[in-house]
């Protein structure tokens, strides 16, 4: 490891590795993209590495790699990271962390025994509006918290997408879903009470293409979500208390047009914009920082656990 910079491998070269992961990789302070590996050579070049490979195990194998992204489909999650973990690096992983629970407890139990970091890459979390909503709810400036809605749906324009392959741990669910329950989580609590779904499937490959869901808190309090690959590119967070409501336009990819947050009492709205932040090099600085100085770092490794045990609970709704 170089003392000051932590020196990544990136496994998988799609559309997130190239256009967002790399970039970010490259342009952190305290990183080096030293790797990358796509199946096709070219690929992983792309990504500007020191090294490239056609194999994702060289990248996992290469003695001066110190951290490893995996950027792959889903179903290759579990896998990659264990595989990863066990020939000591620590490890970055795309949302989900893996297919289910299950997997999910694998790879954390292969983290600690290793002694390495594992962190699922949830890079929305790593946006300052994150936080300065957070400081709005605990100091009631909505009252008490009832209810949080959460969508978020992306356009699939290609017939032949890996996210509609249910082997590779495709669908809607598992693809945008997980942020709607990820941020449900972070305001509600980790077990919701009860868990209620509906969804509609891709008609070639059965795989979900639409959530909607319900999840109970108790006491009157619920999270509210939906998710989808059926419509345009929409985004939206909003946290209803007793005394008013919080929004963001832009919770999940705060990079396009204007971000903001409003704030609604029933005297007066308040909209504050908000600044351009790439999340994804605050995601890298945030976890290099950590294999650096051996701090924790901001997401723990349990978050993919928690956040599929709800994930699990709202496909087997579905599936009754």
């Amino acid at each position: 490891m170089s003392q000051h910079k932590v020196r990544f491998g990136v496994v998988g070269a799609g559309r997130i590795a190239r256009n967002k992961v790399g970039p970010a990789i490259r342009s952190a302070e305290n990183a080096i993209l030293h790797a990358a590996a796509s199946r096709d050579l070219a690929r992983a070049e792309s990504l500007g590495p020191v090294r490239a490979y056609s194999s994702y195990d060289d990248v996992i194998r290469d003695a001066d790699v110190d951290a490893v992204y995996i950027a792959t489909h889903n179903g290759l999650h579990r896998d990659l990271a264990i595989s990863a973990l066990q020939n000591g690096k620590h490890v970055l992983c795309e949302k989900p962390l893996a297919v289910n629970a299950r997997e999910c407890e694998e790879i954390i139990d292969t983290a600690a025994s290793t002694k390495r970091h594992l962190v699922e890459a949830f890079m929305y979390r790593y946006h300052p509006q994150i936080a300065e909503v957070q400081g709005l709810v605990r100091a009631g400036a909505i009252g008490d918290l009832m209810v949080v809605e959460a969508s978020f749906r992306v356009p699939m324009t290609k017939a032949d997408d890996v996210r509609l392959r249910p082997e590779w741990g495709g669908g809607a669910l598992l693809d945008v879903g997980c942020y709607c329950v990820n941020v449900s989580r972070l305001f509600l609590g980790d077990t919701p009470q009860r868990v209620q779904a509906l969804a509609s499937f891709d008609a070639v490959h059965r795989v979900d293409t639409s959530v909607q869901g319900v999840m109970d808190y108790g006491s009157g309090r619920f999270a509210v979500i939906s998710c989808g690959f059926d419509g345009g590119l929409h985004q939206k967070v909003a946290l209803i208390g007793t005394g008013g409501v919080v929004s963001l336009n832009q919770p999940f990819i705060p990079s396009r047009g204007e971000p903001r947050l409003t704030i609604l009492r029933s005297d007066r709205e308040e909209v504050i914009p908000l600044a351009h932040v790439n999340t994804y090099r605050s995601e890298i600085e945030n976890f290099a920082l950590a294999v650096l100085n051996g701090s924790p770092p901001q997401l723990k490794a349990d978050e993919g656990l928690l956040n599929a045990q709800v994930l699990d609970r709202i496909a087997a709704s579905i599936s009754e």
